[in-house]
């Protein structure tokens, strides 16, 4: 008999077990279950930014509300543009489901085949990569050096690579990790590291071409590495500063703004914190002595960078430098170095003068 009253007792739960789930299925459809409800943008700005975030490396964002599917793929884009630890986000599909109410936002690495165990270790390795440059800024110097420094180094330790199809290449993994990178990838790392080390730092792109802002003393500035690295066997000669700190007079000439897909692209019209400006080496007219001064600033460099403003100055200092007497002079100002030899950028009027020890 208690055999029997337990097995009654327990058809007896497995019967309100199976009423329960009948029940469920008289509950209505609800196309928003598991969907995010968004007002407007900048919701949906924040709610694809907490997804990507949240330590996931694929899934599916899906919104409501403010819904629409060509709009919340170019939200996503911006997402990405201005969070640079995003580097590694591919997004898929963007559709709608729940007669067109919801959005549906797909995301995984770039490399689909690519475990997530893996995408975790390369976002860790480009952190570290970042950190040693952090540590490695000297110690008392102001913010522009700062800025300097990195800019430098980023520049020093990275070839400018072209034509490369590799999914990684043109991020900032690329850049720190990988040393090789094109536009996109001298972008997010220098804004990373820049952000990182409490700068103001933004990215600005559009379709074939990236480039950064940055904050200094309350005014945006120009910084574009990619085009301060050229392509070049000699990157450590073949590099400049000439978008450095730069104001919207210098980029414009050679970058179009009226392209980009940023929310916020910044005015640039202060030149005081201009490489040249700073380090002294921007001419309005060739001056031989006090060139000469600014390679004594410079007696320890391999190099010394001097700008002219406009063509005809440009033109004026290469003619003098084919004077010998010039040139002799300008030798002479240097303490341990005879051998004197010059790159010309006639585009960017700069000269750039290669200081090389005998041998």
């Amino acid at each position: 008999m208690k055999i029997l009253k337990k097995f009654l007792l327990l058809l007896t739960f497995l019967l309100l077990l199976c009423g329960c789930e009948y029940d469920d299925y008289d509950v209505p459809y609800n196309p928003h279950d598991g969907a995010t409800y968004v007002p407007d943008e900048e919701a949906m700005y924040q709610a694809i930014y907490k997804k990507l975030t949240s330590g996931k490396f694929r899934g599916e964002i899906c919104l409501y509300g403010y819904a629409n599917v060509e709009r919340a793929f170019e939200i996503s884009e911006m997402v990405l543009l201005e969070h640079p630890e995003l580097f590694w986000v591919n997004i898929g599909a963007v559709g709608t489901s729940g007669n067109n109410d919801v959005i549906s936002i797909n995301y995984g690495n770039r490399d689909f085949d690519m475990p997530d165990s893996k995408v975790k270790k390369i976002c860790d390795e480009v952190s570290e990569a970042a950190d040693l440059i952090i540590n490695s800024v000297p110690e008392g110097v102001d913010d522009w050096e700062k800025i300097l420094f990195v800019h430098d180094e980023i520049i020093k330790n990275t070839w400018y690579q072209s034509g490369d199809l590799e999914s990684y290449t043109d991020t900032a993994y690329g850049c720190l990790v990988k040393r090789r990178t094109q536009s996109d990838g001298y972008a997010q790392a220098f804004q990373y590291i820049m952000e990182r080390m409490g700068f103001e730092c933004g990215m600005v792109t559009n379709k074939y071409h990236s480039w950064n802002f940055i904050r200094l003393d309350g005014k945006y500035y120009w910084v574009d590495l990619a085009y301060d690295d050229p392509n070049s066997d000699n990157s450590e000669y073949g590099s400049t500063h000439e978008f450095f700190l730069c104001a919207d007079s210098e980029l414009t000439e050679n970058h179009d703004l009226s392209k980009g897909k940023n929310r916020f692209v910044p005015k640039c019209e202060d030149i005081s914190k201009y490489y040249y400006v700073v380090d002294g080496s921007y001419f309005n007219s060739f001056d031989a002595s006090a060139i000469a001064e600014i390679m004594k600033k410079h007696s320890d460099d391999a190099q010394v960078e001097v700008k002219f403003s406009d063509e005809n100055v440009y033109n004026d200092a290469l003619k003098c430098l084919e004077d010998n007497e010039v040139v002799t002079e300008l030798i002479q100002a240097q303490n341990d170095k005879d051998i004197l030899s010059y790159w010309m950028y006639p585009d960017y009027h700069i000269i750039k003068v290669i200081l090389a020890p005998e041998g």
